[in-house]
């Protein structure tokens, strides 16, 4: 018998939604990256655990190489929008890319984040960084700046929700603040 990541001969063990659960009642929150999950993985944790708070690290794990996006990821990073309790990090974007180094020019990204403010909004995105892991495929003050010019197009109060808002209501930081 062997558990990974929750994972019981690749069915979702219930002793990992009891967790979950618990997880949830605490109020904490629970990060993946597609690939040790997959989406359906994802989106059923959402369904089954509707308290919980989940975020998708790294734009889902897409891959860009200049192609269009695959249609099957797309169709996958929709459904998995649709539940209210996921959110998604709009992080490591140079990591992202395949062929290295990665492009700094905002165009080659804009579909990807197009996507995803498409699917989770301006309310259920979070910006992070992947410093210090984003220093081996570019610099994190270009990452921000790429990250800001994208945003800012969006409005000053989309940009402050994407950078700061969003993620202080998703991860409660005036609640640990306050000890709770």
């Amino acid at each position: 018998m062997e558990w990974l990541s929750g994972r019981y001969q690749k069915i979702l063990a219930d002793a990992f939604f009891q967790d979950l659960q618990y997880t949830a009642e605490k109020g904490r929150v629970v990060e993946f990256l597609v690939g040790e999950y997959t989406f359906e993985d994802i989106g059923e944790i959402a369904r089954r655990v509707p308290g919980l708070r989940i975020i998708l690290d790294h734009l889902g794990t897409v891959t860009l190489d200049g192609a269009p996006l695959d249609p099957e990821w797309i169709k996958k990073l929709r459904a998995v929008a649709q539940n209210k309790n996921v959110f998604c990090k709009v992080s490591a974007l140079y990591g992202r890319v395949k062929q290295q180094p990665a492009p700094m020019d905002i165009s080659f990204y804009a579909p990807v984040i197009d996507l995803v403010f498409d699917c989770f909004g301006e309310d259920r995105l979070i910006y992070g960084s992947d410093w210090p892991v984003s220093e081996a495929t570019g610099d994190y003050a270009s990452v921000v700046k790429l990250t800001k010019t994208y945003f800012d197009r969006k409005g000053r109060a989309v940009s402050e929700k994407l950078f700061h808002k969003n993620a202080s209501a998703f991860y409660r930081v005036s609640d640990l603040d306050s000890g709770n």
